[in-house]
């Protein structure tokens, strides 16, 4: 394990780590075949996600159906997510954020926020966030209300 000491030790050149199958590198229509049934079902909205090597970073397709809304949570990583279709709002800790197709929008990290749809048109949106780097270092949580 390395600490602050150690910094003069940081190497001066990397090789890339390519997977034998180069295949693993993308994860095709990925709406199709990376939807979770379960995590949707938990999260009240449909949720598909990218199967990829990263340790790092994870990004879903998400939505929201007319007229409804996702659960209340909350979570230690980083979201960011980009409207693709509709338009809506965040209660974020309780402030209103409202949003459109073509606006992106970070949630603070561990803060109370659901997403709502209150219009007759379906809701997209991606989500990048660091899930998988903090799952990896045993400091991820997640926490859901009803």
């Amino acid at each position: 394990m390395f600490t602050a000491k150690d910094f003069p030790k940081v190497p001066t050149g990397l090789k890339p780590q390519i997977p034998d199958d180069i295949e693993t590198l993308i994860h095709r229509q990925v709406r199709k075949t990376g939807v979770d049934k379960n995590f949707s079902f938990e999260r009240q909205h449909p949720i598909a996600m990218a199967d990829l090597p990263s340790k790092k970073y994870s990004i879903t397709f998400s939505g929201i159906t007319p007229n409804s809304h996702g659960r209340m949570h909350r979570h230690t990583y980083h979201a960011i997510s980009i409207i693709t279709k509709g338009k809506g709002y965040v209660f974020v800790e309780g402030k209103k954020l409202e949003w459109e197709a073509g606006d992106i929008f970070e949630v603070p990290v561990w803060s109370w926020h659901q997403l709502h749809n209150p219009y007759d048109e379906a809701v997209e949106y991606i989500t990048f966030e660091n899930a998988p780097e903090l799952l990896n270092t045993g400091i991820a949580l997640r926490e859901e209300r009803s």
